[in-house]
């Protein structure tokens, strides 16, 4: 989501740790880990297979690229919207997902049959999951309040598509890893908070807005401090089933994060962001950072889709015209509480070619409006 309410700019965690941890100790008794077969990798078997003739035929060599985690989103009626010869992760044209929700904090409601739901990725761990890094750390990952609620989702018919919303600019101080991130400290009150400068050496900047999270410094040269703890965390979105990521908050600029944050640095850090879900053959969508004229379109070819918040509210639609151009989904949303025609917002979605909602914030599921 964008910054907080003493600046305009939005950026999500929205839910306090105590929260949280009162909802795990609820929560159900998962279903186990389970691993994908990254397609790229089939992607690539099929094309070696079909150059030397080892598939007898094509129906043959399609079949290792639809493994039980990642077959292709289904529409209403059950026919397929990507075929095995598109890309290996999900990409969504406009208008093909309409019937969609984003749904980050309790109460959760996914009763609906819904084409896609995008969900906090700590919230949907199962029992047991871990975090691993290359220093033979392992973090022990709490079950979330929707542990196992990927594999009942992709056991429906028509199989639902299950994004996993992952902060991946920001630190987040209840989270279990939080101690990766150079500049970590047990109280969060003792890191160093506007105005006082960060710490030396330190990647964890001034508060987003949000309780418990904090902006990161993704300038390159900081950034090697804590990137693996963010992929990491895309390694479990993957061993999870997540067909793709949203993450968030990687447009510190503007939003007054600790750190003098370069344009062009700001875009390298969306561009490796993108990189690193697609090397897991996951689909990633762009989120935010089209507050900055001409952003989009210089990452439009990095991503598979994008998710805006309030671009109705800040008169900012136009400059997802080069997703849509693309043929690129723009999920849309926009707060009831920030637009005073709900109506008229809705009809800006359409206009632009948008599959807008219009919900509360932080989004729950308790309140949404489809603008499809």
């Amino acid at each position: 989501m964008r910054a907080a309410s003493h600046r305009p700019r939005r950026g999500v965690n929205h839910v306090s740790a105590a929260r949280r941890t009162a909802a795990r100790r609820a929560a159900p008794r998962p279903t186990a880990l389970r691993r994908a077969a990254p397609r790229l990798a089939a992607t690539a078997l099929l094309l070696a297979a079909t150059l030397t003739g080892c598939a007898e035929n094509p129906s043959q060599a399609e079949k290792p690229t639809q493994s039980p985690a990642r077959s292709p989103a289904r529409s209403p009626s059950g026919k397929p919207t990507r075929t095995p010869a598109d890309p290996a992760w999900w990409a969504p044209e406009p208008g093909e997902i309409t019937d969609w929700d984003w749904q980050l904090t309790e109460p959760y409601d996914l009763s609906a049959p819904r084409q896609m739901y995008d969900i906090d990725l700590f919230d949907l761990a199962p029992e047991g999951a871990q975090l691993t890094y290359a220093d033979g750390d392992v973090i022990d990952v709490p079950a979330g309040p929707l542990a196992g609620k990927i594999d009942e989702l992709h056991a429906r018919r028509p199989r639902p598509v299950v994004i996993c919303y992952v902060d991946t600019g920001a630190y987040e101080h209840y989270r279990p890893d939080a101690s990766r991130f150079p500049g970590h400290e047990k109280r969060e009150d003792a890191i160093p908070n506007r105005p006082h400068a960060p710490a030396a050496g330190s990647v964890i900047g001034w508060d987003t807005g949000w309780a418990g999270e904090r902006w990161l410094d993704i300038r390159e040269g900081s950034r090697d401090a804590f990137a693996e703890a963010v992929w990491a965390r895309f390694d479990l979105a993957e061993r999870m089933g997540c067909d793709g990521v949203e993450p968030d908050q990687n447009n510190p600029r503007g939003n007054d994060p600790g750190f003098r944050i370069p344009l062009a640095d700001q875009l390298s850090w969306y561009r490796e962001v993108a990189r690193q879900a697609h090397a897991r053959g996951l689909s990633v969508g762009m989120k935010n950072g089209h507050n900055e004229p001409g952003t989009a379109a210089r990452l439009v070819d990095s991503f598979d889709w994008a998710l805006p918040e309030e671009c109705v509210e800040f008169a900012e639609c136009g400059e997802l015209k080069a997703f849509v151009a693309a043929g690129k989904a723009v999920f849309a949303v926009d707060y009831r509480k920030s637009v005073a025609d709900r109506a008229k917002a809705c009809r800006t979605h359409r206009r632009h070619g948008l599959d807008g909602l219009i919900k509360d914030e932080p989004p729950t599921g308790a309140y949404r409006k489809s603008c499809g």
